[in-house]
């Protein structure tokens, strides 16, 4: 028998096996992973059938041999096993590697780094009840329901695993219930926020996009199908070609002086002579969604560490960012900004791309809740003073 090299991968050596006659055995795959001993460990795998099958069976069995070493270094100390240590493993071995998109990937980094790690860095894995996971939970209150829904999900399915592999004798989120949320609406970013994303625009390579979404009130759609050939920088006019909706199709946005000096220099840099927004360091191709998201939180990495982000190992364990700051919620301000500039209702549903605009006047609507409260407030702060002084008197 001898081995046909087919080709070497980054992570796996690939081989086609035949006997001595020339006929095809099987594919084989070989992994060398260093142990705590400074030894390497080979794993093998093999499949008559294809390479992809191959490949399978070489992930699984690298999944089992960290979970046996785990266990093996774990065994009988159990309860001394620190949760961040295994929600760790837990995204590193199911979620790193998973067969599924970029996005989902950064979004449950997001989750198990960012928010859920942070609460339950000291916790023991064995001392973590159901009340702990509520009040995790709890501390969302008020913050949308998808984003709080799946940060449930996420501390589910970790401690799901942790069960499964006796660490623990039940589930403590299995049934934690959601606090009070807020039903499909977002709001506008904060002046501290929009203080820190103007400030990390000055450099991130994704300034450009950022501020074009926070100028513009574009979708992430918009932004990413967004051409040269659209931008008029004469009339200062950036025209929206893509969308997702009729309305949205053909609109005509102002650019604001701000955002043209950031465009032009952006356009120095000669990235692609047709799209606007390039994928990070391969300008040939325009962004799609994996790659949009990538610079969105790549970008939101960048701001939440110069704002003062704990970071171990590389990863944020203390996020100084809130956990519902996406991209939607510049288009969301953009459309407050019109409010607050005086831009009449029907002419923010035309700049917004709304195809009702019952939707305009929602937002519109919020923004003058939030208007009222806030003078509610200073009228009864006056109104205190007003006590105080005559009190005093």
């Amino acid at each position: 028998m001898f081995v046909l090299p087919q080709r070497q991968k980054r992570r796996f050596e690939m081989y086609e096996l035949y006997d001595k006659d020339g006929k095809f055995i099987c594919y084989r795959m070989t992994k060398r992973i260093k142990n705590e001993q400074g030894e390497y460990d080979v794993l093998t795998a093999r499949s008559k059938k294809s390479e992809k099958e191959c490949r399978k069976i070489m992930d699984d069995k690298i999944r089992d041999y960290y979970i046996q070493k785990e266990t093996e270094k774990h065994k009988g100390v159990f309860p001394d096993m620190l949760f961040k240590d295994f929600a760790d493993s837990w995204y590193e071995l199911n979620v790193k590697n998973a067969d599924c998109s970029q996005v989902n990937k950064d979004n449950y980094k997001n989750y198990v780094y960012t928010h859920i790690i942070p609460y339950f860095a000291n916790y023991k894995l064995c001392e973590i009840h159901e009340d702990d996971c509520q009040r995790f939970l709890n501390q969302y209150v008020g913050k949308s329901k998808a984003m709080v829904s799946k940060l449930r999900m996420t501390l589910r399915r970790i401690m799901r695993k942790a069960k499964k592999q006796k660490l623990i004798p039940d589930n403590p989120a299995e049934d934690i219930v959601l606090p009070s949320v807020t039903q499909g609406s977002r709001r506008p970013i904060t002046d501290e926020e929009r203080a820190m994303i103007l400030e990390t625009a000055k450099t991130h390579y994704a300034g450009t996009m950022v501020l074009t979404m926070l100028y513009c009130g574009l979708r992430p759609i918009e932004v990413r199908n967004l051409k040269w050939a659209d931008i008029d920088f004469t009339n200062d006019l950036l025209t929206v070609t893509k969308s997702k909706t009729a309305a949205g199709t053909g609109r005509k946005l102002p650019i604001p002086p701000q955002l043209k000096k950031s465009l032009m220099e952006h356009k120095l840099k000669g990235q692609n002579q047709e799209w606007v927004f390039v994928r990070h360091k391969n300008y040939s191709l325009p962004l799609d969604e994996n790659a949009f998201y990538h610079a969105w939180h790549n970008f939101c990495r960048e701001m939440d560490i110069a704002n003062g982000a704990t970071i171990y190992r590389n990863q944020i364990t203390k996020s100084t960012l809130t956990p519902d700051l996406e991209p939607y919620l510049l288009r969301h301000t953009f459309c407050t900004d019109c409010q607050a500039a005086g831009v009449p209702l029907n002419v923010a549903k035309e700049l917004m791309g709304h195809s009702d605009i019952s939707v305009t006047a929602k937002i519109y609507t919020h923004m003058v809740d939030e208007v009222f409260e806030q003078n509610r407030k200073r009228l009864a702060e006056y109104a205190n003073q007003k006590e105080q002084k005559a009190v005093n008197e």
